[in-house]
């Protein structure tokens, strides 16, 4: 059960970056007590060391002018052998030396005479044990005698016994609340993240694709993350979306023509083995709707792929008047036979960086759109001008117009308006001009009403240069 009960709170990321920030800050506030304690012993010891020198000059001194005796009455006025702070004094000349003053805390210890090896009026140290420390210094005297000055140093014992009393359960509750509050902190912290896998479970589990994860009102990583994480949710709601409507539409679509081609087979199975001409009739009825099956399918995946940015793009500088001027010669004699008018507004030069072929494609499904919904006698104007590092073209026409509720829907894949269900059609030209244009970070909008026509606006970037410039900023 124990087991069972630790497992998930050590899979917690929060809990295991509190754990090793507690470690971390652990280690740093022992670090730093550890330098604090090695800082105070160096001070308390540099203390001691000015005391033993200044002691040293002040007997130095008594020496010289009142001799041996009175040094050693100046000695034992000031120090008592039991106390733990008595200076040990010792006299040191060519013919004897004269310990004036051994502390109890030396336990007789008498250094001899070390003029060559020690140096004048510095501290010199003599370890006695892993507490305590023997701190001498000497001075030589113009009669040849050394005079020795020390003390017993206890630091260690001084400083360690209560450092070590506080410093450890300090250190032990610094590290259990850095813990625990890191612990609150960081589940607080991961908070969006639980968010987004509860978001996700719920939506793997239910298949609920409106589920999103709450927002809050900071703006760290991450709040840009759950941000992101919605816009996907969004982008693929749409996507999904947009692929059941096209599965819908195509099915409703492709019924026909299968129900054709399979008519049209059984039709020619039953006037036997001998009707020849019959059975060539259906197999070009079949051709036909294959075709048209063919096309079908292949405008989906042209504008699956630019939709989703791998339509591969050959681009290079062209002029679009010329490319017009190709789609209105092919288009001429549809119009023609409507009599309808097909005028071009061309300027000398407009050149964009475009997929020529693409924009044929574009161009040509503009043109027949605008002539298809034309009646008898009406005109079709294309236009084509420069407006600052833009190449404007437009497609305009006498038809029935689009009604505003409409004008939306017009772009979507299959989607066919009620006025236009007499036209013969599959309702992909404009979802392949949409997106062909978007591949080429251009714009193409509609301004329509009922009976007025309707005016079709492409906007295409004229260098390449401007393409980059627009893809940044919208980044």
């Amino acid at each position: 059960m124990s087991s069972n009960l630790q497992l998930p709170l050590f899979r917690s990321v929060a809990f295991r970056l509190s754990l090793w920030y507690a470690l971390l800050f652990a280690a740093g506030t022992a670090l730093l007590l550890v330098m604090g304690y090695y800082m105070v012993e160096r001070e308390f010891e540099s203390k001691e060391h000015e005391i033993i020198l200044s002691r040293l000059k002040e007997y130095a001194t008594v020496y010289q002018a009142a001799g041996s005796e009175g040094l050693k009455q100046r000695v034992l006025r000031e120090n008592k052998p039991g106390d733990e702070k008595a200076f040990y004094v010792n006299l040191v000349t060519p013919q004897i030396t004269i310990p004036i003053l051994v502390p109890d805390e030396w336990g007789g210890f008498v250094p001899e005479r070390q003029v060559g090896v020690w140096r004048q009026m510095e501290i010199n140290r003599i370890r006695k044990n892993e507490e305590k420390d023997f701190a001498l210094a000497q001075v030589e005297m113009p009669n040849g005698a050394v005079l020795q000055v020390g003390r017993s140093i206890n630091t260690r014992k001084a400083l360690w016994a209560p450092f070590r009393r506080t410093a450890l359960p300090a250190g032990l509750a610094v590290a259990l609340v850095g813990l625990i509050c890191g612990t609150v902190f960081a589940h607080r912290a991961m908070l969006p993240v639980r968010q987004i896998v509860d978001t996700a479970q719920r939506i793997i589990s239910t298949g609920n694709l409106d589920a999103r994860v709450p927002t809050r009102k900071y703006q760290d990583d991450l709040d840009e993350m759950v941000r992101l994480f919605n816009s996907m949710l969004d982008k693929n709601q749409e996507l999904i979306k947009a692929m059941r409507d096209s599965m819908d539409n195509v099915a409703h679509d492709l019924r026909t023509p299968l129900t054709r081609l399979r008519g049209s087979a059984e039709l020619a199975l039953q006037e036997g083995p001998d009707s020849t001409a019959a059975m060539r009739d259906a197999l070009a009825d079949c051709v036909e709707e294959s075709e048209r099956l063919l096309s079908l399918l292949n405008t989906i995946m042209d504008i699956a792929e630019a939709e989703s940015g791998t339509m591969p793009l050959h681009k290079e500088t062209c002029d679009l008047c010329r490319l017009i001027r190709e789609a209105c010669e092919i288009y001429e004699c549809v119009a023609e036979e409507k009599k309808i008018t097909l005028k071009m507004e061309l300027s000398d030069c407009c050149e964009a960086v475009v997929d020529a072929n693409r924009m044929r494609q574009v161009f040509g499904n503009l043109l027949d759109n605008a002539i298809k919904y034309t009646p008898s006698g009406g005109t079709v104007t294309v236009l084509a001008r420069k407006e600052g590092s833009l190449a404007v073209v437009e497609f305009c026409d006498t038809g029935m117009g689009i009604p505003v509720e409409e004008q939306p829907r017009i772009w979507e894949r299959l989607y066919r308006g009620d006025k236009s269900r007499s036209q013969r059609g599959l309702g992909l030209g404009l979802s392949v001009v949409k997106a062909v244009v978007q591949a080429h970070h251009g714009q193409v909008t509609v301004e329509s009403a009922p009976g007025k026509g309707a005016r079709f606006k492409i906007a295409l970037y004229a260098k390449n240069d401007d393409v980059l410039s627009a893809s940044f900023a919208k980044t």
